[in-house]
């Protein structure tokens, strides 16, 4: 302690973690905004004060090495010099402006369309959530249809149109009258039976059942929409004639496909998972990496199906938000997409994040641990009680969720944060380096000694 130091400063210097989560949970539902966050507290109770480069401090000053990365928009590291720089300047030119247009928005739209292929034109809206709702919005208005097309294990947001069998126990599995299409399971109590009975729920990876869903329900569908790559789930990949048989099917029937890149883009690839899979989505969401946390998201895509949100007499969907194309989020997407762009980041993480699974799938060998370790470049995951390439969401269901909150309580107490939720996963940012690895792996060598 300083002499310099403030009554406020030594004060906050003596709380705990417990102190400001029992307060939290007197005034905010499961003591934290929104419930996932609330399900940290099953590595203890934690309560942040500071984050910088790949490490969080919480407000009883011990310091984690942060894995979980607010479930993924840093992807450059806390605090990057570059990126807050960027938005203090544009604090200084003004907050926000809500109407007209501006440079900035103009700027970063350009800069979206260029890295994304598919995308034409832009709506900006701040979460992912938001972003899967208007391109919804989009889809219902451009088709006259109601009904939405997705993924078992595919998470779209918290919206009722699309948070139906995200996570489905595995007694609510099961097929639609023995076809291909699975019972939608609503994620949520208080949702629209409506918006659940018209969501057609088919397995990830299975060509076949989407053709046949397609043959039932084709004239009747609004949309299509999936994770190119479920992350919600650890990580499920796309073979090439699923991705192949998604896009032929909604060509042929001219229902929009929606690409739910709000995980993916920017920090596996600068063009999105799009850039890479025989596929040409009509719509496209991002978010998360695309500000590297600040709160910014867009919609995009085919240029007549944006321009229907034209805000004209003949424009008839309504998209709007008072904070959306905010100058803060502007500033950091700006900043952000260019150093991801120009400076090969999904590249590098790449690279640390194959290091990462090399070495944690060597210590499931040496200590006979069943499990497997999955993701894909700078996202990975390990679950415990299951083996073998996870295909769709069967073959995640059944994995030993107890044995990896002891393995995330384990890192914890040896200064890892990652979220003790089985079925999420690790994130990587560019802060993150040998030293992280290195001690990551030791730890997780001891720890599986005893999980």
């Amino acid at each position: 302690m300083t002499n310099q130091q403030t009554d406020e400063e030594i004060s906050a210097s003596n709380l705990s973690n417990t102190d400001v989560v029992s307060r939290a949970k007197e005034v905010v539902p499961g003591g934290a905004q929104t419930g996932l966050r609330a399900q940290a507290y099953d590595c203890g109770d934690v309560a942040f004060d500071a984050a910088e480069d790949a490490t969080l401090t919480t407000v009883a000053g011990e310091e984690l090495t942060d894995y979980h990365l607010a479930f993924g928009p840093i992807v450059l590291g806390h605090g990057h010099p570059r990126v807050d720089s960027a938005v203090k300047e544009a604090i200084d030119r003004g907050v926000l402006y809500g109407t007209g247009t501006t440079e900035l928005e103009v700027e970063v739209a350009e800069r979206l369309t260029d890295l994304l292929p598919s995308v034409e034109m832009v709506n900006f809206a701040n979460s992912g959530s938001e972003a899967t709702y208007h391109a919804i919005r989009l889809a219902r208005a451009h088709t006259g249809n109601e009904k939405i097309l997705k993924f078992e294990g595919c998470y779209h947001g918290w919206h009722d149109y699309v948070d139906v069998s995200v996570y489905p126990p595995a007694a609510e599995l099961g097929d639609v009258d023995g076809g291909p299409e699975r019972r939608p399971y609503p994620e949520s109590d208080g949702m629209l039976s409506a918006a659940v009975e018209n969501t057609v729920v088919v397995p990830f990876n299975d060509p076949a059942a989407f053709r046949e869903a397609m043959a039932t329900h084709g004239d009747e569908l609004a949309g299509v929409i999936l994770e190119p790559v479920p992350h919600s789930v650890g990580c499920l990949r796309p073979t090439d004639e699923f991705v192949a048989t998604l896009d032929a099917e909604t060509s042929e029937r001219d229902v929009p496909l929606i690409f739910d890149e709000v995980i993916t883009a920017f920090r596996h690839s600068a063009g999105g998972m799009q850039s890479e899979l025989d596929a040409d989505p009509d719509l496209t969401c991002v978010a998360k990496a695309m500000g590297n946390g600040y709160p910014v998201a867009a919609v995009g895509g085919r240029r007549d199906l944006l321009e229907q949100a034209g805000g004209d007499h003949e424009s008839g969907v309504v998209i709007s938000g008072t904070y959306s194309g905010h100058p803060v989020g502007l500033a950091a997407a700006r900043e952000t997409l260019d150093i991801v762009d120009s400076e090969e980041v999904p590249e590098q993480l790449a690279d640390l994040g194959d290091r990462y699974r090399a070495g944690l799938r060597d210590l499931l060998e040496d200590h006979g641990v069943e499990g497997r370790v999955v993701g894909l470049r700078s996202i990975f995951s390990l679950q415990f009680g299951v083996t073998g390439e996870p295909r769709d969401y069967e073959d995640v269901v059944g994995l030993d969720e107890e044995r990896f909150r002891d393995f995330a309580q384990g890192m914890r107490d040896r200064g890892h944060f990652f979220t003790p939720n089985p079925y999420k996963r690790h994130h990587l940012s560019l802060a993150h380096g040998e030293a992280d690895l290195d001690e990551y792996l030791d730890d997780a060598d001891e720890v599986l000694m005893g999980v």
